[in-house]
């Protein structure tokens, strides 16, 4: 079993720390990565950004959009907010069990915690973390949000639509109420639920060797040519599914995010 906890907030970065495990799980070791993004918000890999986040607002804030390689909706980042990922086997994969391993993390703290819909995390019917999947070759990738003492008027205020009345075929967010888990658990710090995480996970995982790994062991060059190719606007924007939209009264059509097409 290997451990990786990035010291690095910056999410192209993180996002290419994962997407590099994902690709190098080597002799179906379970892996834990751990890391926190400074403030930012990652939509889904099939979702339509001007459908999804307020982009304006978020220009003016100077807050970063990424798409990440799974599915599902879209999340607000920021130093209140502590990110998993658990990279297993895809023969082994039991989406029941990674939910499980939060939970057990959580109970350490007397939070009792419940499934919201199918990839979402609740207390008393209040969202506090959202999960996707990513299968690719022989493995899996399961992460995922864990609200801790997050800015959530900045959630709100980033999460929403840029433009309305869009037609797309693009995966939609599904609107939640949310809560941090310092609502519950008001002592409750981003380093202890970390610490919950991993031995929850060591709990889960256990009967190998407990490989604690930095991220900077990665080779460099193989980490920059990803965070090149994820923080490109090819692939934040052109990776949108066709839309359509109308704009002053004009019906317009959406494709790699760019008006007009490319012939």
């Amino acid at each position: 079993m290997r451990i990786v906890i990035s010291d690095s907030t910056d999410v192209y970065r993180n996002l290419a720390i994962e997407e590099w495990l994902l690709d190098h799980a080597s002799e179906g070791a379970p892996i834990l990565f751990i890391c926190v993004n400074s403030p930012c918000v990652v939509i889904g890999k099939n979702q339509n950004p001007w459908r999804e986040c307020r982009l304006s607002d978020m220009k003016t804030d100077g807050i970063t959009l990424a798409r990440r390689i799974s599915g599902g909706g879209a999340v607000y980042h920021d130093e209140g907010n502590l990110n998993f990922g658990i990279v297993v086997p895809r023969t082994e994969y039991r989406e029941e069990k990674q939910y499980a391993c939060i939970v057990r993390a959580l109970e350490r703290f007397g939070i009792q915690a419940s499934m919201l819909g199918k990839t979402s995390m609740a207390i008393n019917g209040l969202k506090f973390s959202g999960q996707a999947f990513c299968f690719r070759g022989e493995s899996v990738l399961h992460h995922g949000t864990l609200l801790v003492n997050s800015d959530l008027n900045r959630l709100r205020r980033y999460l929403g639509p840029e433009l309305e009345g869009i037609e797309t075929r693009a995966v939609a967010s599904v609107p939640a109420d949310v809560a941090n888990l310092t609502d519950f658990a008001p002592a409750l710090t981003i380093s202890a639920l970390s610490d919950a995480v991993i031995e929850s996970f060591r709990t889960m995982y256990g009967g190998g060797r407990d490989d604690r790994w930095s991220a900077s062991q990665i080779p460099e060059q193989e980490m920059d040519s990803i965070r090149e190719r994820i923080s490109a606007t090819d692939w934040i924007f052109g990776c949108t599914p066709r839309f359509q939209v109308t704009v002053k009264g004009q019906r317009i059509e959406v494709e790699k995010g760019r008006f007009p097409p490319e012939p």
